[in-house]
């Protein structure tokens, strides 16, 4: 079991050019994955994709700004406010046409261990 701890945003590095910070890391979660992702207005970096070889299911919980979350060709306005859950195996993608935006995305894989993807990578880079 992992030891308590606080911390702020602004103390956690952030990676692909700022846009994503690993919050669940930097904490020391093991049960499942937190991310802050912060995108600017007429982003249309964020990959497509659908965890359909992990299972992993995300719930996205949008802080500030507006976004389309587009899941399986379907359009969803998100703004401040907003939830979203998207199950594994079901393609999603988000821009950001309107405005910038800043969201929470929680992740983990029903009945499994939890994989921290970012951890590992950070490691990997530190060695």
């Amino acid at each position: 079991m992992g030891e308590a701890k606080v911390s702020h945003l602004d103390e956690i590095e952030g990676m692909h050019g700022g846009i994503f910070k690993p919050i669940g890391s930097h904490l020391g979660v093991t049960a499942f994955g937190v991310n802050l992702e912060s995108f600017p207005q007429n982003h249309e970096h964020y990959p497509e994709h659908d965890h359909a070889t992990d299972g992993q299911e995300e719930v996205y919980i949008v802080i500030s700004g507006r976004a389309m979350l587009t899941i399986d060709d379907e359009e969803h306005d998100l703004r401040a406010g907003s939830v979203a859950y998207v199950p594994s195996g079901t393609k999603r993608r988000f821009t950001t046409p309107d405005s910038a935006v800043e969201l929470i995305a929680l992740g983990g894989a029903p009945g499994t261990l939890f994989k921290d993807i970012i951890s590992a990578r950070q490691k990997a880079a530190t060695t």
